[in-house]
């Protein structure tokens, strides 16, 4: 059984122009882990602009009235360190890993990108082509596009529907005065948490940035009203000449905030979140039907998904549909084991305690605590409430999200027989 004794320091400052500094100071660490993280994301965009905030994130990278694109990438390779960005429905972070003595480099690097990035013309028609192309390669690949299509499906008519790269036709549609005015609308301080992880000192950190930052235009933390989604149930099937068949399937979860969302997370190592899981087990390795199948979760402000995954032959797609559904019968109808219930605490607790060997793991937890919570949980309380959860529970929150087993929603891509396809999911 994993226990263990953690230290943490973690401190938190508010500036006087609004951005929210998080730390965490790890003293044994050689490495620093900074982001700079604004609660924009798809899910504040609309159907006109999709895409802009993941074009805004490409954009950043392409130069500032200091530095080329080159100038960035030199100064950060220079000192043995990295630099990356990643949109999501929620947020977008730009973050940077570097030794300690060089974190003033990537400071001055990292506020030079969010305060005097250009968005000059030429650059944004070059990235406009990068950004389609993208697009147009995740439509080619079938085991992300499946995807895009079950949350437009399942998500039909909101946000969350929308996918985080936009589409060719809003991307084209994107111009440089509609991409400068949403950073100035989004990306003040009060919409910045700057998170840091690694040995560091928070006044000083605190004092480094209120200097870096200085020029970031003020902005008080505010609450977006956020709309939570009516999903819809039913079958969606997007034909595509392909030689497997991708399919994905979900139902109501819970949003981070829930308590709930540690029964799920025990639930989804048992049913597919893990290669010793059920649907693993049963359809991969003793059936043979599929290269990869797995369920998960996903959680966001105000609802979430259970999801289960997978592709297969045309030949295969009924057995393993109908393997599936029993599988959610099971666990709806019989909970889980003492052994199972034992298995996943112990798997989810490794995986979050492996995970948290890195700084920049450590950095984007301290986030998305601040993102959700507006505070910091604490390690310990987190394995408390894993370690608290009964076999009981576990069997409610199934009881619960598969209480229509007809109505989850199953989303398919690729030439498949309608009628066979509900004949199973539905019969």
């Amino acid at each position: 059984m994993i226990k263990a004794s953690v230290i943490e320091m973690y401190k938190k400052t508010v500036l006087d122009n609004g951005i929210t500094v998080v730390t965490e100071s790890i003293s044994y660490y050689s490495t620093v882990s900074i982001g700079i993280w604004w609660k924009a994301g798809s899910r504040y965009e609309n159907a006109g602009n999709n895409g802009i905030c993941h074009f805004i994130e490409h954009m950043l990278f392409k130069g500032t009235h200091r530095r080329t694109a080159y100038d960035i990438a030199r100064e950060i390779d220079a000192v043995g360190g990295s630099i990356n960005a990643f949109t999501t429905r929620e947020y977008t972070c730009l973050y940077v890993r570097v030794l300690r003595k060089d974190l003033d480099i990537a400071l001055d690097i990292m506020s030079d990108m969010h305060l005097n990035s250009t968005f000059a013309d030429e650059d944004i028609e070059k990235e406009r082509y990068v950004i389609t192309q993208e697009i147009k390669m995740t439509e080619d690949s079938p085991e992300e596009y499946i995807y895009d299509m079950f949350n437009a499906s399942y998500y039909k008519g909101h946000a969350l529907g929308m996918p985080v790269l936009g589409t060719e036709k809003t991307v084209q549609s994107l111009g440089t005065d509609v991409i400068k005015g949403y950073f100035r609308e989004h990306y003040d301080a009060g919409n910045t948490i700057i998170t840091m992880s690694g040995r560091v000192n928070h006044e000083a950190c605190v004092e480094s940035i209120a200097r870096y930052f200085s020029g970031t235009p003020c902005g008080a933390s505010r609450t977006i009203a956020l709309t939570a989604p009516d999903a819809a149930s039913g079958i969606d099937i997007y034909e595509k000449d392909l030689e497997h068949v991708y399919m994905c399937m979900g139902t109501d979860g819970v949003s981070q905030v829930d308590r709930r969302r540690y029964m799920l997370y025990i639930l989804n190592a048992v049913m597919g979140g893990a290669m010793s899981s059920h649907l693993f087990q049963e359809i991969r390795e003793k059936r043979g039907l599929v290269y990869n199948i797995y369920s998960y979760v996903n959680c966001y402000h105000d609802c979430g998904t259970f999801g289960i995954s997978s592709s297969t032959s045309r030949e295969s797609l009924s057995e393993v549909l109908g393997l599936i559904k029993e599988e959610i019968m099971r666990v709806r109808n019989e909970g889980i084991t003492d052994a199972e219930l034992s298995f996943s605490k112990e798997h989810i607790k490794g995986n979050l305690f492996i995970a948290l060997e890195g700084s920049e793991t450590r950095m984007g937890r301290l986030a998305k605590n601040e993102i959700y919570f507006g505070s910091y949980i604490p390690l310990k309380e987190t394995l408390r409430e894993i370690d608290s959860i009964r076999k009981s529970d576990v069997a409610t929150i199934a009881r619960e999200i598969f209480d229509d087993p007809d109505g989850i929603s199953l989303t398919i891509l690729g030439n498949v027989d309608r009628k066979k396809v509900e004949s199973v999911w539905k019969g």
